[in-house]
């Protein structure tokens, strides 16, 4: 069971009140299988990026949220200009560097990783050296 179910809330909600369309409804308009939207919704599943790109284009919705809601994205992004202006709590100064690092050298981790931003410090330093070593084996 999916821990925070933001995204199967919204999709159950906006399903419903915004365009009063039926499950089975929103299974034919998206092509993802009435099964798989329904333990979406009851937070039996977390939905894939490409089942949450596909729901974005056939609904009209934004992706980065849905991201967000899915927990794939942190709501708010810790920046190197807020980083400046604030006087951040050192292990979120720490796990902020080892993201960019990860991000910036290995750009396909999001694909590993729903989300990095709740990791402590010490597991993303190990998924980091992890990914260096596996690249390095290539």
């Amino acid at each position: 069971m999916v821990d925070n179910n933001k995204i199967g809330e919204f999709l159950r909600n906006y399903r419903k009140e915004h365009n009063r369309m039926s499950l089975r409804a929103l299974s034919e308009k998206t092509g993802i299988s009435f099964s798989h939207l329904s333990k979406i919704e009851r937070g039996e599943h977390n939905p894939s990026k490409p089942t949450l790109r596909v729901l974005a284009e056939k609904l009209d919705l934004n992706l980065d949220d849905l991201f967000i809601m899915a927990g794939f994205a942190p709501e708010k992004k810790i920046s190197s200009s807020d980083l400046l202006y604030s006087n951040p709590d050192p292990e979120e100064l720490q796990k902020v560097k080892i993201i960019d690092k990860i991000t910036s050298e290995f750009h396909e981790a999001d694909l590993m990783f729903n989300d990095l931003a709740n990791m402590t410090p010490e597991q993303l330093e190990e998924v980091y050296e992890f990914i260096k070593f596996k690249l390095s084996k290539k």
